[in-house]
């Protein structure tokens, strides 16, 4: 299965890389701003100069900062920013809740998932189906415990996709995975969710065995209404209280 991975935090690189990347998120370090001096920087981070560098150029491949000679190291507007790239989606989250962020990732998948369960209907074999099956029965025995949850939901969606038999569809798994990760691990927050989700997911495998493209389309947006109702009820419970 392709999968998104997130830049290891494992030693003092992934640490800087890690520490920085999250800061300009939060806002810290401000779009268009200089980052500060590698000095600065040096002396705050108790790393060496070549671990540093090497972080900067991390952040800049993930478009949140620039670097140009003699002008230094610049924040770059958030429009710049790769925002699928796992470590962005994960900075997002730590960083706190965004309505509009999490509502955008949801809406992504409402364009995506319906659309590729039509097409897995009719174009999916059973050797994909059985791995539908089988990761739907892998959530309902997970129960409550999240890390064990998102692994096979993971596969189910990302092998939704492939069953597709759409190249270009297929080649969105990867993207896919890192807007499910992210919105999984907030929206799962409320109790009852898993509960409600494996069923859900069962309905669409029904579906593409009974090769019925309507049915298959209409149990996914089924899965992502309710997905939006526990968004909805994590963004109220995490809001602050006067």
């Amino acid at each position: 299965m392709t999968e998104a991975r997130t830049y290891p935090r494992r030693g003092l690189h992934g640490a800087v890389v890690h520490d920085i990347g999250l800061r300009i998120v939060q806002g810290e370090f401000a779009a268009g701003e200089q980052l500060p001096t590698e000095d600065k920087l040096l002396s705050e981070l108790s790393v060496s100069r070549t671990v540093l560098r090497e972080a900067v150029k991390v952040l800049a491949a993930k478009r949140l900062v620039e670097s140009r000679p003699k002008t230094g190291t610049r924040v770059l507007e958030r429009a710049e920013w790769n925002l699928l790239d796992p470590d962005v989606l994960a900075w997002q989250l730590e960083a706190g809740p965004d309505r509009r962020f999490l509502e955008d990732t949801l809406e992504l998948r409402r364009l995506i998932e319906p659309a590729a369960a039509r097409l897995a209907a009719e174009r999916a074999n059973d050797g994909e189906i059985s791995v539908l099956e089988a990761a739907c029965g892998e959530m309902l025995q997970a129960g409550d415990d999240l890390e064990a949850w998102i692994e096979p939901d993971l596969r189910f969606h990302s092998v939704l996709l492939r069953s597709s038999h759409n190249e270009l569809l297929e080649h969105l798994t990867t993207i896919v995975a890192s807007v499910l990760r992210t919105l999984f691990t907030f929206s799962s927050r409320p109790p009852g969710t898993f509960l409600r989700a494996a069923p859900l997911h069962l309905a669409i495998v029904e579906a593409l065995r009974e090769r019925d493209p309507e049915r298959a389309e209409a149990a996914v947006l089924i899965l992502l209404d309710d997905t939006a109702q526990n968004l909805e009820r994590a963004l109220r419970e995490s809001a602050p209280r006067n």
